[in-house]
């Protein structure tokens, strides 16, 4: 997922986030069954609040256009997926 930050008088982190993955899933840019980077990880790469990116996916999951899966890791801990519908 490529996401690009504009000005924020544009609109808020996560409404940008929202928009622009929305843009890519319907473009089919990103795969059906695709695994999106953790919120964590794009809240890093983005340099913004992990809440803006896991606001944005929770807004995508019930638009039915993401997929959260919950699995365990290999030290039996929680582990978090967000998938394209």
């Amino acid at each position: 997922m490529k996401i690009e930050l504009r000005d924020p008088s544009k609109g808020p982190v996560y409404a940008q986030v929202r928009e622009q993955g929305e843009n890519q899933i319907n473009d089919k840019t990103i795969a059906t069954g695709e695994v999106l980077p953790s919120p964590a990880a794009l809240a890093q790469e983005l340099a913004v609040d992990r809440g803006e990116v896991q606001r944005a996916y929770f807004e995508l999951e019930q638009a039915g256009l993401l997929k959260r899966a919950t699995s365990k890791d290999f030290l039996g801990m929680a582990k978090i997926t967000y998938r394209v519908a």
